[in-house]
């Protein structure tokens, strides 16, 4: 009974590491690892925490009030020659003939002590920071949302390429079956003298330069996949299978705006913003202060004078050279930038997509071909067979043959693999 739990445990442990396995070498797991591991979206991502970090900070400044320790020390030195005597003296309280600043005018004095100052009038600048703050957290999400994007296309291509040499190699294994085939075949005719021995040698060779193919499309495929993984952040130089894919094309709803024009809606909301904060220094300033502490021009009682002051500062921008006007000329034609490159790259989106819709409209046609081309082949190859069977054909023409098929499968696993890739782009344009 033991025995018997203790093997039902390992088929499960099993079962569930080779279901993980599949599942590391499936498209998504590529996709999904090269977005883990895009430093750019971790940059992205940081940014819309730094957004809102710096958004408290505007609230602690338009919003709160603020304490500061200050304190100054004033010197006022003179040469004095009262009483027949020059001497230099860095603070004098009194004298009558000397050089220097006019004391009556300027003297030595010492102050400290704290300031506390409340903003009045700082929640409309406060609602402003936040809207400045959404929007530049919404364009840091829509950069993720775009790169993220870009990298489901370049993982997506080059895990086609792997899956490309992957089916080369399938193709030369089958193809290195029907070649074992047929040398046994001939090698018996050979030996009943039905056959000539340079028809085997020709089957022989054909079966080295097929297995050179099948070792080529072996180190592309290693190429190809090690691109791959460093693509996606992957620390592993080891060959794994990848599971086939079959890509369908997404349609979009009619009438939804492309999410590739959703940073230029946002760029254009950002320059609105940044003029409205632009505009908040001709707004009035109010401030509410408290000072206190010492402040002493005469060090001998200098205990007496402590004490405090408060108040109010006011402050309007009335003129300042026409600057705000200056500055919403440039936020409109910054506007318009931003409408000429919106439209333009909706311009080039269409005009891509449509290429794409044409481009798999020629495939199908194509393949079509192909596959009629390779049915005829098939069937040839298969009368050839049984005339070779018979020794009544040669094994050049076989050769030929074999040699076209093959060249023709090879375009058609070409053509299937720039599908599915001109599918990949349309999928990424039409977003």
């Amino acid at each position: 009974m033991n025995r018997l739990l203790l093997s039902l445990t390992f088929s499960l442990v099993w079962l569930y590491s080779y279901g993980q396995k599949i599942q590391e070498c499936s498209l998504y797991y590529y996709i999904e690892t090269a977005k883990e591991n895009s430093p750019l979206i971790t940059d992205y991502r940081n940014q819309t925490e730094i957004e809102q970090a710096e958004l408290k900070r505007l609230k602690a400044m338009y919003t709160h009030s603020r304490l500061e320790l200050n304190g100054d020390y004033l010197f006022v030195p003179i040469i004095s020659k009262d009483g027949g005597r020059t001497a230099f003296k860095w603070n004098a309280r009194s004298a009558t003939d000397y050089y220097g600043y006019d004391l009556g005018e300027s003297s030595g004095s010492f102050h400290a002590g704290a300031t506390w100052t409340q903003p009045l009038l700082g929640r409309s600048s406060y609602k402003i920071a936040q809207e400045q703050a959404k929007i530049n957290t919404d364009m840091a999400n829509n950069r993720v949302r775009m790169e993220e994007h870009q990298l489901e296309r370049s993982v997506t291509e080059q895990y086609l390429l792997c899956l490309l040499d992957k089916a080369q190699i399938d193709f030369t294994d089958s193809v290195g079956t029907v070649i074992e085939h047929r040398i046994e075949i001939v090698r018996k005719l050979v030996a009943n003298g039905l056959s000539k021995q340079s028809d085997l040698n020709l089957l022989m060779i054909e079966q080295e330069a097929n297995a050179e193919l099948h070792t080529a499309a072996r180190q592309d495929y290693h190429t190809h996949l090690m691109d791959l993984n460093l693509l996606c952040g992957i620390d592993e130089t080891t060959d794994v299978a990848l599971s086939d894919i079959s890509q369908p094309v997404r349609l979009r709803s009619d009438g939804k705006s492309s999410l590739f024009t959703e940073q230029y809606r946002l760029d254009s909301l950002n320059t609105a913003v940044a003029l409205r904060s632009f505009n908040l220094q001709y707004k009035p300033k109010l401030d509410l202060f408290v000072n206190g502490g010492l402040q002493v021009g005469d060090f001998s009682g200098w205990y007496r004078h402590f004490g405090l002051s408060a108040g109010v500062t006011f402050s309007w921008t009335i003129f300042d050279g026409r600057q705000k006007r200056l500055k919403e000329r440039q936020a409109g034609w910054q506007q318009n930038t931003i409408r000429t490159y919106r439209e333009n790259s909706e311009y080039q989106r269409n005009m891509r997509i449509k290429q794409c819709l044409s481009e798999l409209g020629r495939y199908d046609e194509r393949e079509k071909v192909l596959d009629n081309q390779l049915a005829q082949y098939e069937s040839v190859l298969s009368d050839y067979g049984r005339e070779m069977d018979a020794g009544q054909v040669s094994v050049l023409d076989y050769i030929t043959v074999l040699r076209s098929k093959i060249q023709t499968e090879k375009d058609r696993l070409l053509l299937r693999t720039n599908k599915q890739l001109v599918i990949a782009a349309y999928n990424y344009w039409n977003w």
